[in-house]
């Protein structure tokens, strides 16, 4: 009885084997991404950015260097994570990190080549956050002046000009460079408020970034103390920074 199971089991190894593949993974010097994957994310393609999944990767790779150089993190490749970055695809929610380094990318963005890999790779780098405006903020002029393409939400336009669009929103505004997370807003899905307060952000840094460099708005995002830190760097309070924003954008 026993050697019969065996005998059956054998069998069906051999006819199943043959229609089993392995999901080849595809690496880069700090990126991964699964056959799997490549295949969801580029199903919407006709005209693909990219010509196979190590052009992307290599793409992928330049941002992870570059941008942990601006940022002054050079050794967050090793000290973060033990692994490479991986990527994966989503269709139904805006692209986003999570864990230490994964990194989910709408399909729809990648057809229309608006992915925001710049922006989502620099989440992982920034990691953590006493400011979440400020960590999109920094993310977003991480892709403007790193990506290779546009990408939401300003589409490559500036930041500055769209902004004022948001004038008339409080709650967006009183969100702007502020401490923790806005859990008042209605940030998922998609929609205007999470736009207006990516675009808003992205203008509040840089504003910043234009005053003091990178260094300055670095040492307050890493700050235990934000609102302190705000004025040992700035010289002003958080709320006279947004007068003095608001007043550069009229």
């Amino acid at each position: 009885m026993l050697k019969g199971r065996i005998w059956f089991l054998v069998l069906c190894l051999l006819c199943i084997g043959p229609f089993v593949q392995a999901d080849e993974i595809h690496t880069g010097e700090y990126t991964l991404i699964r056959q799997s994957e490549w295949e969801m994310l580029t199903a919407l393609v006709e005209d693909a950015p990219y010509s196979d999944p190590g052009e992307f990767l290599h793409e992928a790779d330049i941002y992870i260097e570059e941008i942990s150089t601006y940022l002054g993190r050079e050794n967050w490749i090793q000290e973060i994570y033990q692994d490479r970055v991986e990527f994966i695809s989503v269709r139904h929610l805006p692209s986003y990190t999570f864990g230490t380094s994964n990194i989910a990318l709408n399909t729809h963005n990648l057809a229309m080549n608006i992915a925001p890999t710049a922006r989502e790779i620099a989440y992982l780098i920034l990691r953590g956050f006493n400011s979440h405006s400020l960590k999109i903020g920094l993310a977003s002029v991480m892709q403007d002046q790193f990506g290779q393409n546009v990408a939401p939400y300003n589409l490559g336009q500036d930041p500055h000009e769209l902004a004022k669009r948001y004038f008339d929103n409080e709650l967006l505004l009183q969100a702007v460079g502020k401490r923790g997370y806005p859990f008042h807003l209605d940030l998922y899905p998609a929609g205007r408020e999470r736009e207006g307060l990516y675009i808003l952000s992205h203008s509040f840094v840089k504003f910043l970034l234009e005053e003091r460099g990178i260094s300055g708005v670095m040492e307050v995002y890493e700050a235990s103390d934000l609102y302190s830190a705000y004025r040992e760097v700035f010289g002003r309070d958080l709320e006279d920074l947004q007068r003095d924003w608001l007043e550069h954008l009229q």
